[in-house]
């Protein structure tokens, strides 16, 4: 069998809003004179935290993080700081993790605003415990089952839906069939469980193959039916008992071949459990088998569930989202294609080369139905090159992707053209006819929009909030979207939101917003109707008073 050459990823997923701002290899950061102090405390006992850590990241310098940690008392101090904004972190084993600004776990978070020679006292942080969800998993008989994977999962809008993801990596049961999952925040959880035992049971003579079906509490395999585990602040939950259901394995067959008739080396199963907070890839158990030199291939022992099926071989991929059923899947038809190549150029709206260096800014393809982390054998590899010329070459994509340009402050996108069209907002299909997508401009700015503003009440004294600005054209509602942009206001109430496109937005002030609730367009849509408009003209400055809305 041929399996993917990494098969465990923990991912993680930026915001839009640090994506389109990070530069590809920031400066290194200067030295400052500025001091923050604080203290860290316990939320249920009001006692100080020992060697709880305190992290700072630029975002305006960029730069590597800076931690320290607290001493027995608590107490904590982050010397030589530049003048500029940072996101603050503190965190310790047993608490969840808080950033400056957060009035809850999960809020969106505000920056610290520090100035030269400044000295900044009390930026203290009470940290509550993490939740946990603790139980037993059992066979269809009462026997416990070791070494069963366990996820809670939470819905979020990830990845352009609303789904189940996980709230963090995956437990293991022991040997008693025992689990206990930590680092839970507030919320609503259904809690799965899954196993990669195989068996064979013999009824009126006829052998099958069984395994346990992917099994959520309290003991169904329908997650549409799955009962919801409601977590408080630092409560622990016991008792989240789960029995597993037998089922039969099932067998998956077909044909795949290459673009050219012929068969392809191997095909591979894989499932994924991933969000925001990272999770596993990996192949599916039993889940590969290589293809035959007729081009035919089976895969036998799987599970009934949610697959991605990958063909590959010859430099060439083929991938379908696959949904096995109890009566299992055949005749299945896969044609792999080559990877395509982008070729083109970076410039400016000038006309001439970026005044920076090459290595501050990326070109990225994503592809929009590979699978995080997962290289397949016999599969197209992507690469990524950005001459000192500006010239661009990245080969090896696959399928329908979409192009994203990281660029420094004070620099935006303003478009990518091929062929007389801007392609920089749309979903780009694979060449037809040649393999390379040739002649492609990507056209930057330094002409950059920028709105500025301050959150006040109305004796004029700074309020809390979160500020959302978003395109007036829903269209421009997705994934890693540059129309999209929220902030929190600094302990002044300031903010400052830089290189939105030039175009018609909305801009709301919001009381309270779960972080990258702006990423899902049915929040927005639930939003826009209490919103201001404004117009952001290209390389123009706005000043905006918005007004905090409880909607």
């Amino acid at each position: 069998m041929m399996f993917p050459r990494r098969a465990l990823l923990f991912a993680f997923a930026l915001t839009p809003a640090l994506v389109h701002h990070a530069a590809a290899q920031p400066p290194p950061a200067r030295p400052g004179s500025a001091v923050v102090r604080g203290r860290i405390l316990a939320a249920d006992t009001s006692k100080p935290l020992k060697r709880a850590r305190v992290t700072f990241m630029s975002v305006d310098l960029g730069g590597p993080p800076r931690s320290t940690t607290t001493n027995v008392n608590g107490q904590y101090e982050m010397k030589d700081l530049p003048a500029g904004r940072y996101n603050v972190t503190a965190d310790r084993s047993g608490y969840l993790p808080l950033r400056y600004g957060q009035r809850r776990p999960l809020e969106s978070a505000r920056p610290l605003q520090v100035s030269e020679g400044q000295t900044i006292e009390k930026i203290d942080f009470t940290l509550p415990r993490t939740g946990a969800i603790s139980g037993r998993v059992v066979d269809e008989i009462g026997d416990v089952v070791a070494g069963a994977t366990i996820f809670a999962l939470r819905t979020e809008f990830w990845r352009g839906r609303r789904q189940l993801v996980p709230a963090g990596p995956a437990t293991t049961t022991d040997d008693v069939g025992r689990y206990r999952v930590t680092g839970l925040a507030p919320g609503s959880y259904v809690i799965r469980a899954t196993t990669r035992d195989r068996w064979t049971a013999t009824r009126n003579g006829s052998k099958d193959s069984m395994s346990f079906l992917p099994t959520y509490f309290s003991g169904t395999t329908d997650v549409a039916t799955a009962g919801r585990v409601t977590v408080g602040i630092g409560q622990q939950i016991a008792g989240i008992d789960l029995q597993l259901v037998p089922g039969k394995t099932v067998t998956v067959s077909g044909r795949a071949v290459d673009s050219h008739g012929t068969p392809l080396a191997n095909v591979s199963l894989s499932q994924s459990t991933i969000g925001p907070n990272g999770g596993i890839v990996g192949p599916a158990a039993g889940g590969g088998a290589p293809v035959a030199a007729d081009g035919t291939f089976t895969i036998k022992d799987v599970v009934p569930g949610e697959y991605t099926l990958v063909a590959a071989g010859h430099d060439e991929v083929a991938r379908f989202p696959l949904v096995v059923t109890a009566a299992g899947v055949d005749n299945l038809s896969l044609v792999g294609s080559p990877g395509w190549t982008m070729t083109g150029v970076v410039t400016t709206d000038t006309g001439g080369s970026p005044s920076m260096p090459v290595a501050r800014v990326r070109v990225v393809v994503t592809m929009l139905t590979a699978l995080p982390g997962m290289i397949f054998q016999g599969e197209p590899r992507y690469t990524q090159k950005l001459d000192e010329d500006w010239a661009i070459t990245i080969g090896g994509i696959s399928g329908p992707a979409r192009v994203r340009v990281l660029v420094p402050d004070g620099w935006a996108l303003k478009s990518i053209m091929h062929k007389g069209r801007d392609i920089a907002d749309s979903v780009i299909e694979p060449p037809s006819a040649a393999e390379t997508m040739s002649g492609v401009e990507v056209v930057l700015t330094n002409r950059v929009t920028t709105v500025n503003g301050q959150l006040v009440d109305r004796q004029g004294m700074p309020v809390d909030g979160s500020v959302v600005i978003f395109s007036t054209d829903n269209a421009k509602w997705y994934d890693g979207t540059r129309f999209i942009r929220s902030t929190r206001p600094d302990q002044s109430g300031q903010f400052s939101i830089g290189g939105l496109p030039a175009g018609e937005y909305y801009v709301i002030a919001l009381e309270d917003v779960q972080d990258g609730a702006w990423n899902d367009p049915e929040y927005l849509e639930s939003i826009r109707r209490s919103a201001d408009r404004i117009t952001l003209a290209e390389g123009a400055t706005r000043a905006i008073a918005p007004k905090l809305v409880i909607p």
